[in-house]
């Protein structure tokens, strides 16, 4: 290449898949990339397959499943591992492409930041938006969909709580799911919940095919209240789509010192043990108790495959391969490539055969008993956007006055974690100085969000259309 070149490095419209035929990993879906000679760039984010396959893309020994790419004479690359701030760059070099594994400072001198999100090549870090303006942003989205207000508040308010506490899985990658199943139909935008009082303490939600989350948080605060008064309450929702994160419905139950038990069904994700095809939902169950010392309640909230199926979509909006153990493709053998889920893959269940007691928990008491619709008939949101789910939830409240001991305040939960921590602590000295429990990374992750707002991915953004504040 002349060194008149007006560009060192230059890709165009490039795929690049790497492994052997029938388990490809697509790295690069159709990326441009333009590096003035002279100019450095610091490509962070990749794993280690993916910093082999670029660095031989990028000298010339692999050649690009499709598309062009152009690499001038005096442009050198740079494999650094996740130590980018450590490599050293010959000072004869045009230009410097340094590929890294995670996000950070490059190497002395300046460098153009850029990440591999949704197999593009975008700036880096993220933006990053804050809660306020994210929950803003997306309940304008919806409210222009025809949804009514309070449901879009509902819906915002969950996606957005998702974001806050590191689920990203389960907040706002949603939203252009949701618009596209509320533009072909699968979700009623003008459609309100209806609660119907079977029981003081009982009580069925008709969904009416509309958001999840208004009947969902109807739900919620019925079966609060009601427990709080009587000591037990329960409440069965159905006929309902997508309700995003369990744990997002919290609140009525640390309100009124109750203690929550929330299930739900989805959609056939999930491989039992054996099977090659999916049959079961990614079903989730979540455990709510009231916290007498603060704020935010204790939780558990867990979904019934070895991960939640958001989790494995979130890798694919972010072009990034999923863990060894998480997917299985369509044949049922394992996968990494997260495409693999949309296209007839499963979740593997998570335990094996008490994993299955599990999911079998939620199949019947939230799709049999509440919704009388069990995982193989509820709609997949994604492969089915003209159809209602159809998917269901069940709240049981039980109230921590009516079941506590006497004189004694409260369940004692506090105290039992403090007891946990502390014997991790004392048995194993040279440990972080905090042990995780259920609940300690979403805190962490909720004070840096409140803090400094959450990253959006790239993909995500170009979908809805949503340019950085």
């Amino acid at each position: 290449m002349s060194s008149r070149r007006p560009f060192a490095l230059e890709l165009r419209d490039v795929v690049l898949s790497l492994g052997p035929p029938g388990g490809e990993r697509v790295l690069l879906r159709g990326a441009d990339l333009q590096v003035r000679e002279g100019e450095s760039v610091l490509l962070s984010g990749l794993d280690g397959e993916a910093r082999r396959g670029l660095t031989a893309l990028l000298e010339g020994r692999m050649p690009p499943t499709y598309g062009t790419v152009s690499v001038g004479r005096g442009t050198t690359v740079l494999d650094a591992g996740d130590r980018p701030g450590s490599v050293t760059v010959a000072g004869e070099a045009s230009s410097v492409i340094v590929l890294a594994g995670q996000d950070g400072e490059g190497p002395p001198g300046r460098f153009r930041s850029l990440r591999l999100d949704g197999g593009q090549f975008v700036e880096s870090p993220a933006g990053r938006v804050p809660l306020a303006e994210l929950h803003r942003r997306t309940v304008a989205a919806l409210l222009a969909a025809g949804v009514g207000e309070e449901a879009a508040e509902a819906a915002g308010g969950v996606l957005v709580d998702a974001e806050r506490r590191g689920h990203r899985s389960h907040g706002v990658a949603l939203l252009p799911t949701y618009l596209r199943r509320i533009r072909d139909g699968g979700i009623r935008a003008g459609s309100l919940p209806r609660l119907t009082e079977i029981t003081p303490a009982l009580a069925s939600v008709d969904a009416g095919g509309g958001l999840g989350q208004p009947a969902a948080r109807l739900a919620a605060d019925w079966c609060a209240a009601r427990a709080a008064e009587h000591g037990l309450a329960a409440v069965a929702v159905h006929d309902n789509n997508h309700v995003g994160m369990l744990a997002a419905y919290r609140h009525a139950f640390q309100r009124h010192q109750v203690v929550g038990f929330l299930l739900n069904t989805s959609g056939p994700s999930i491989a039992a043990p054996g099977a090659a095809v999916p049959t079961l939902g990614s079903n989730a169950i979540c455990l709510v108790t009231p916290s007498a010392a603060g704020a935010e309640p204790f939780c558990v909230d867990l979904a019934t495959g070895v991960v939640a199926a958001g989790k494995i979509r979130d890798a694919a909006n972010r072009g990034v391969p999923v863990p060894p153990g998480w997917l299985q493709d369509a044949s049922g053998a394992p996968s990494t490539d997260p495409g693999d889920l949309d296209r007839d893959g499963a979740i593997p269940l998570f335990g094996g055969y008490k994993g299955l007691c599990v999911t079998l928990l939620a199949e019947i008491l939230a799709g049999a008993l509440a919704g009388h619709r069990v995982s193989p008939d509820v709609g997949k949101q994604r492969k089915q956007p003209e159809r209602v789910m159809g998917c269901s939830q069940l709240f049981v409240g039980f109230s921590t006055g009516h079941f506590a001991a006497p004189g004694s305040g409260g369940l004692g939960l506090d105290g039992f974690v403090d007891r946990l921590r502390g014997a991790v602590l004392d048995g194993h000295p040279g440990v972080p100085a905090r042990p995780w429990f259920p609940d300690q990374p979403e805190e962490d992750h909720a004070a840096d969000a409140d803090a400094r707002g959450v990253e959006v991915p790239a993909s995500v953004l170009a979908e809805l259309g949503w340019a950085l504040p």
